[in-house]
């Protein structure tokens, strides 16, 4: 059975500040198990959006009935497609594992709709395992990982916000 996560989040913030914040989110100090992240395309497409896709490295501790098979921790290759619309006032982001797809596959979609002024965060993320015999331990744990993690991502989230909304009240000298 496939593991499904939703869930709605709201911030104080505008698109200006959102869609910056999500392109420069890493490093901060809530998301110390990302290893890296760099961009492999960026452009800005005919209606006007602004395109990008990265490749995210991330580590991560393991389970104790999947470290026999695959160590103490695992270092995750994650692909990140990135659409900024300006004028819908939207950013949408695609990711998933490029790796240790049969132990499980991780596919999120994160709306940020900033229509209103303030921007309302929709998560949903469907997690589905190939590994004979742990497929439905495998999914559920990796859910309950990814719920208990939503805090730091909120948090780190807020914090690189926060960051970019102070720098752009200050006044150059």
């Amino acid at each position: 059975m496939v593991q499904i996560f939703k869930s709605s989040q709201f911030y104080d913030f505008d698109f200006k500040n959102t869609s910056v914040a999500y392109l420069n989110r890493y490093p901060n100090p809530y998301a110390k198990h990302v290893l890296s992240s760099d961009t492999l395309e960026c452009y800005v497409d005919s209606e006007g959006r602004l395109n990008t896709t990265r490749l995210v490295v991330k580590k991560g501790l393991l389970p104790d009935f999947i470290k026999p098979f695959l160590g103490q921790s695992l270092e995750l290759w994650v692909i990140e497609k990135l659409i900024i619309d300006r004028n819908l006032q939207k950013v949408l982001a695609y990711s998933a594992n490029v790796d240790h797809r049969r132990f499980v596959k991780i596919q999120e979609l994160l709306t940020y709709d900033c229509s209103s002024g303030l921007t309302n965060l929709q998560v949903n993320v469907r997690f589905s395992s190939n590994f004979f015999g742990l497929k439905r331990k495998i999914e559920q744990w990796s859910r309950d990982k990814f719920t208990n993690n939503l805090l730091n991502h909120r948090e780190g989230f807020i914090y690189v916000m926060n960051k970019f909304k102070r720098s752009a009240a200050t006044p150059l000298a």
